[in-house]
């Protein structure tokens, strides 16, 4: 957890030293194709916002946890009102004063952890895919009026004018419009390219704090199972009643099958279900 964090301040440092170094360069192809730029770079800005409200929710939630599992903290419930993913699994395991009482498997506790660490991960995944199909917009559009601005030009240029140097000069004035269409579309594919591989990095930096503070909180919450007798009676209790649930729908089949049987199968089914019948005496028992 603490290598990731590093990480991720480090690269968000790197990222505004470039900004900086590099500011006069980035507004000339900025200024462009501003319109399309500038949603490349608003989807940039709420990409870093939402990961970096993750990995800082994360961070807290891992030392609050980290705190409490070792003792330095008191566990109540007011404490548990700022760190919203650490109480629902309170809850869970009934430690709090509003639940005192395990309603829930280890499996379906771990399942709303990982629903909870994962939430938002569409949208900042999406933000990745935006910011390039943004730039392949700002490549076609470039190129839509490069194409439209060479057009023109050959249909200004005529064979019958005798001044070569005015010809040239034409040709030159009219050669302005592709040559900025072709700016708009390069511009625009390296806004949406850089920003793609910026956003894919705090992907994977989240994705590493996402990964360690799971475990973190699996191995907490394992622990606390084996030590809870209440866990023992729920996993028992959950084990006998889809034993139970097995031996109902095998009963159904069988009373289905004697419909249609004859005498001495019917004899057989019911030394069956006269096994079947104290074996479930036997369940109960336990």
């Amino acid at each position: 957890m603490t290598k990731n964090f590093l990480a991720y301040l480090l690269f968000s440092v790197l990222i505004v030293i470039i900004l900086v170094i590099g500011y006069e360069e980035i507004k000339i192809y900025f200024d462009a194709n501003p319109y399309i730029n500038g949603i490349i770079l608003l989807t940039l800005v709420i990409g870093f916002f939402l990961y970096s409200f993750k990995i800082f929710s994360l961070s807290s939630e891992f030392r609050f946890m980290n705190s409490v599992a070792f003792g330095k903290l008191k566990l109540s419930d007011s404490s548990l009102n700022n760190y919203p993913m650490t109480k629902s699994i309170a809850n869970n395991l009934g430690i709090t004063t509003t639940n005192k009482s395990i309603t829930k498997t280890l499996d379906e506790i771990l399942d709303d952890l990982l629903s909870s660490i994962e939430s938002g991960s569409d949208i900042s995944k999406y933000l990745i895919n935006l910011s390039i199909f943004l730039g392949l917009i700002g490549t076609f559009y470039g190129l839509l009026l490069t194409i439209g601005s060479v057009s023109n030009v050959i249909d200004g240029l005529t064979i019958e004018q005798q001044d070569f140097g005015a010809f040239f000069n034409n040709l030159k004035d009219g050669l302005k419009s592709p040559l900025s269409g072709m700016t708009i579309a390069f511009s625009s594919s390296l806004f949406g390219l850089v920003t793609s591989l910026i956003l894919g990095l705090y992907e994977i930096i989240t994705r590493g704090v996402k990964q360690s503070y799971y475990e973190f909180c699996e191995n907490q919450i394992r622990l606390f199972y084996r030590s809870s007798p209440n866990v023992k009676k729920i996993s028992q209790n959950s084990d006998n009643s889809s034993l139970a649930q097995n031996i109902a729908s095998k009963l159904d089949e069988i009373v289905d099958g004697m419909k249609n049987s004859s005498d001495d199968l019917r004899k057989e089914v019911i030394t069956e279900l006269k096994s079947v019948s104290k074996s479930i005496k036997d369940l109960d028992k336990k």
